[in-house]
């Protein structure tokens, strides 16, 4: 009978642990649940005042360019063979237009990463000080909501370059510098481009790994590209 009595004991003892594990673990999942639906909630209503805001004519819709994709290798160039100079179109960076308003052109930032501009024989040797370049593009024709465009970078990276060789000790070499590229939108019926802001995309930006020597950036090739009024960048429709 007392060994009875003690299992019951055990018994009820492990029932009421069991009933606490399980309050507990119902009592987070109502606390996620109530967590993730007040994140959705104020989500919600930032996306409702910044509509209002539009409607009222408060703030303008703003115009979004985006890099179209994020995999590595769209952002890795070589210009150490003059070979890569002669082809239109095919030294290109990707972008989409991921806002509500149709853009007809892009300014267009280039900034130096200082610490990511080395020759590659000897990482150790840094290049210092690193320019920036800014530019703009006209589109031919506009880019309408969620459209893509092939824009031809060569001339803009080799501006670039241009500014940063007198900085390398090694004139023969071969060497690989990391750029930031910023695009600003420029919206049809609009005077001047203007950043959509980081609440409004992240993916305005990208990290462009340049591989190059002196050779190819001042060769006839490059210097013909430099020399040219025209990027040429195609726009595709959706």
């Amino acid at each position: 009978m007392k060994r009875t009595l003690l299992n019951w004991e055990k018994i009820s003892a492990l029932v009421a642990a069991i009933s606490l594990l399980v309050s507990i673990g119902a009592l987070y999942v109502a606390f996620a649940g109530t967590k993730a639906t007040n994140e959705i909630a104020a989500e919600a209503l930032k996306t409702a005042r910044q509509a209002n805001e539009i409607s009222l004519g408060l703030v303008r819709e703003p115009a979004v360019l985006e890099f179209a994709f994020s995999d590595e290798k769209s952002f890795k160039f070589d210009f150490t063979d003059t070979g890569v100079l002669k082809e239109d179109l095919k030294t290109i960076v990707t972008v989409r237009n991921g806002g509500k308003k149709a853009i007809d052109g892009v300014a267009i930032e280039v900034i130096g990463i200082e610490g990511l501009t080395y020759l590659v024989s000897n990482p150790s040797v840094d290049v210092r000080p690193l320019a920036a370049y800014s530019t703009r593009l006209d589109f031919r024709s506009a880019l309408q909501p969620r459209s893509l465009a092939h824009i031809d970078v060569r001339k803009y990276l080799l501006s670039y370059l241009t500014k940063i060789l007198p900085q390398l000790p090694d004139k023969n070499g071969t060497y690989s510098t990391v750029v930031n590229v910023v695009l600003d939108p420029k919206a049809v019926n609009e005077a001047t481009p203007s950043s959509a802001g980081l609440s409004v995309t992240k993916n305005d930006r990208r990290l462009l790994t340049i591989k190059f020597n002196s050779a190819t950036v001042e060769s006839s090739e490059a210097k013909a590209i430099l020399q040219s009024e025209q990027v040429a960048h195609r726009v595709y429709g959706n």
